[in-house]
């Protein structure tokens, strides 16, 4: 068994660092013009290449009774069905297949999620304990990234589109944010659980990557999960640390803020612009919508309207994997969105109701249970969980990240095998 879960620990760690890896070279490629597109070179092909590796390591784990089954296999195996069957039916079979360029989340990256989960699941607390020392430590490359990406002018940096606005390696500021919700939320945890020095410095770390990406979704999902982990671990944690970090966090937040504004405002009349800012954008949403005179709705809230015949129409096995962007333009005219800003709401309009069910069970049955940890790690572990799970109501999976999260949630069921057997 060990000779096994040595075998998934490297293929886990290889494609920790792959994915990131390509990313990177796509970028260095890209900025010295050697190829068109940061997208030319993509991570997906990591994903795409694991797949086989990880069916077939679970598969010989089964076959060798060194993996035990449990219902949370079965419930992936319902998943995987309903994506089959989804492709199947979809407007376009291939694109539900490999995903839609540039996003590529079709049937072989949901595979390589499941399977990335169900391996995962059957490795030791001292595995995982290094599978997440690693995540930090690419985490911390993520946030030197950042702070180059917006604080300097280097030609082998590729900015964002918006050059205050931080995507790590991430390829937008959204999809980084939600990378450092879990990084954040992991640290804090054992930062509030625990003596350990370190992850006071981590969680700070983490939480400048957030704050670089100016990205309002992943911020108010921190802000939430650290209301929460206050109420759930109220116990657990020492309320000094808590009177310490937030006024740090606090003058964090502005510090890079008025950086911003200085390095990247222009001024007009001796008012300054800049949008898609975290303060500025929540700003701006609770004054136009409680303004008598100019209410406005959220960008997303509107979107999300726009998408309910869709999902009407097609709720029972979705549009197809990816496939959202092809019908579209068939419901509403203007811009084309290939994703719901909303993950959940996603997996409805392309994989169907029982999909978004299922899915929605295997991260209730792991949330539920969370509120019974007692062990600092699995609790840190949760509350990546946690985090990242909030911020989906206003975000979406991409390759760059949805292969963490499903990693964290591997690592809480491992927790839970260990608990029920």
């Amino acid at each position: 068994m060990n000779n096994l879960k040595n075998k998934i620990y490297i293929l886990i760690l290889t494609i920790m660092i792959a994915v990131p890896f390509f990313k990177l070279l796509s970028y260095l490629l890209y900025m010295a013009e050697i190829i068109d597109s940061s997208f030319d070179l993509n991570q997906v092909y990591v994903l795409w290449l694991s797949v086989p590796f990880l069916i077939l390591t679970y598969v010989f784990g089964i076959f060798t009774k060194q993996i035990k089954i449990n219902y949370l296999d079965y419930l992936i195996y319902i998943l995987i069905i309903l994506g089959i069957i989804s492709t199947i039916f979809a407007i376009d079979i291939k694109t539900s297949i490999f995903g839609i360029d540039n996003r590529w989340e079709g049937l072989i990256t949901l595979l390589s999620y499941y399977f990335l989960f169900l391996n995962v699941k059957n490795l030791d607390e001292l595995h995982l304990k290094k599978i997440l020392n690693l995540f930090i430590i690419i985490g911390i490359f993520q946030v030197i990234y950042s702070v180059l990406q917006v604080y300097s002018s280097f030609n082998f940096i590729k900015d964002f589109s918006k050059p205050y606005m931080a995507m790590g390696l991430c390829a937008n500021p959204n999809f980084l944010g939600s990378y450092m919700v879990m990084l954040l939320m992991f640290c804090l945890t054992l930062y509030l659980t625990t003596n350990n020095k370190k992850y006071f410095i981590l969680s700070l770390i983490f939480y400048i990557g957030l704050c670089l990406a100016s990205s309002t979704g992943p911020f108010l999902g921190f802000i939430l999960s650290f209301i929460f982990i206050i109420i759930v671990y109220l116990k657990k944690i020492k309320l000094k640390k808590i009177l310490i970090i937030i006024p740090i966090f606090v003058i964090l937040f502005y510090g890079i803020d008025i950086s911003n504004r200085i390095l990247y405002n222009e001024y007009s009349d001796t008012k300054l612009y800049r949008k898609y800012n975290i303060q500025d954008e929540l700003y701006d949403s609770i004054m136009n919508y409680t303004s008598d005179d100019n209410k406005t709705e959220n960008s997303r809230i509107v979107l999300w309207k726009n998408l309910l015949p869709i999902a009407k129409d097609h709720y029972l096995l979705g549009v197809g994997l990816d496939n959202l962007a092809l019908i579209y333009p068939n419901y509403v005219t203007g811009t084309v969105y290939d994703k719901a800003h909303n993950v959940y709401y996603h997996i409805l309009l392309t994989n169907g109701i029982f999909a978004l069910l299922v899915y929605c069970l295997i991260c209730l049955i792991i949330f539920l249970k969370g509120f019974k940890l007692n062990n600092n790690f699995y609790m840190a572990v949760y509350m990546a969980f946690v985090g990242y799970s909030i911020q989906a109501f206003a975000n979406i999976s991409v390759i760059d990240v949805a292969p963490y999260y499903f990693l964290i949630l591997g690592c809480l069921a491992t927790y839970k095998n260990a608990s029920l057997n």
